[in-house]
């Protein structure tokens, strides 16, 4: 299995790609204060596109390893400000760059909410990224200095149980997670056909 993690920013984007569990990629993308916020939006759209560029050898398929699943983190609505509009555009260029991937290289792709992002990793939806870093390490024992790289880390093992057929494993709070967005995936008629979910007591 191969999930990509962003979190997309326009100082720092973190991503994440993880095989099997195991980090296979994590990078963030250098802030290029200099540039404008198209230039700055266009080098992290490039970025993302030459990670999955290097996975999906077209001239080796048998070496070929497209990621199973991209899951971006969703928009912050308690922004505010001017970079309100620069972030928004971002997040839409990198949504529209998912899904040319996903007509054309049937790669599919789910969004999460800041909120459930932050729950998956600290059972709480208000956590700051300081404890996030400090939880990722204690559930995972994954330690990161750079806390964008952690909100993808998170983000790809949402996609991991995404995917799994079974997430009992999973704490009762991420349970919730998950079945939340298959729900809304569902909804949206995207989801694939799965073995129905044990349903978590609220």
């Amino acid at each position: 299995m191969i999930v990509m993690g962003i979190d997309p920013s326009l100082t720092s984007t973190g991503i994440i790609v993880l095989h099997d569990g195991q980090i296979e990629t994590a990078v963030t993308t250098k802030n290029r204060p200099e540039l404008g916020t198209i230039e700055r939006v266009g080098e992290i759209r490039r970025g993302i596109n030459q990670i999955i560029s290097n996975m999906t050898n077209f001239y080796k398929p048998e070496e070929s390893q497209a990621p199973d699943l991209i899951v971006i983190e969703g928009f912050s609505y308690g922004s505010k400000g001017r970079s309100v509009f620069d972030i928004a555009y971002l997040g839409w260029r990198i949504r529209e760059e998912l899904e040319r991937l996903k007509n054309t290289d049937s790669i599919p792709w789910i969004e999460v909410p800041p909120s459930q992002l932050k729950q998956f990793a600290t059972g709480k939806g208000n956590a700051n990224k300081e404890i996030i870093l400090q939880q990722v390490y204690k559930r995972w024992g994954v330690e990161f200095s750079d806390n964008n790289q952690a909100d993808a880390y998170v983000l790809a093992k949402i996609g991991e149980a995404f995917l799994s057929d079974d997430i009992t494993h999973l704490t009762a709070i991420q349970q919730r997670v998950i079945l939340d967005l298959e729900a809304k995936q569902q909804e949206k008629g995207e989801k694939p056909a799965k073995k129905p979910r044990k349903k978590v007591e609220k």
